[in-house]
């Protein structure tokens, strides 16, 4: 007699792959689209400042409800619950950066910011991270604050705005 000692993937995880996939993309949609209801859509009879956001959100959530009903539709694999550094360590180093980049600045927070996203793949090594997080924020200083001219500070604990 043959019995399966562990059940197959399908059966193990969380959730189907799409269907979380969609519920991700439909709860963004709703937070753009009711994060920007204090924004009109049109001022004037021309274009207001609300009106791109919640386009985006609109077709965001579009997506999602293709993406929901694709896996109702079919099998697939489901997401375990281990497969959920990646997007944990990726959006929690884009709240440290916005959560980091006004006290600290731009040449500390993006740094901070890389090394937390590398987290999310465990085969990462250090001296990479590193490297990466140098070339990284070099590259961002000089584009956002040299070529494109914008008021984000540099380091303010250090040198100032």
């Amino acid at each position: 007699m043959h019995t399966q000692a562990t059940g197959s993937a399908e059966k193990r995880g969380w959730i189907p792959r799409d269907i979380g996939a969609g519920a991700f993309l439909l709860a963004l949609a709703a937070v753009g689209y009711f994060g920007t209801q204090d924004l009109t859509a049109s001022e004037g009879g021309g274009i207001g400042p609300g009106l791109m956001p919640r386009g985006v959100a609109m077709l965001i959530a579009i997506v999602g409800v293709v993406v929901v009903l694709t896996g109702i539709a079919t099998r697939q694999d489901r997401v375990r619950f281990g497969s959920l550094r990646g997007p944990v360590f990726v959006l929690g180093s884009v709240v440290v950066f916005a959560a980091t980049v006004r006290p600290l600045g731009l040449a500390i927070a993006g740094p901070i910011a890389v090394i937390i996203a590398a987290l999310a793949d465990p085969d990462s090594k250090p001296v990479e991270i590193l490297v990466f997080a140098a070339v990284m924020t070099l590259f961002c200083v000089g584009l956002f604050k040299f070529v494109l001219r914008l008021p984000i500070p540099l380091a303010p604990v250090l040198i100032g705005y």
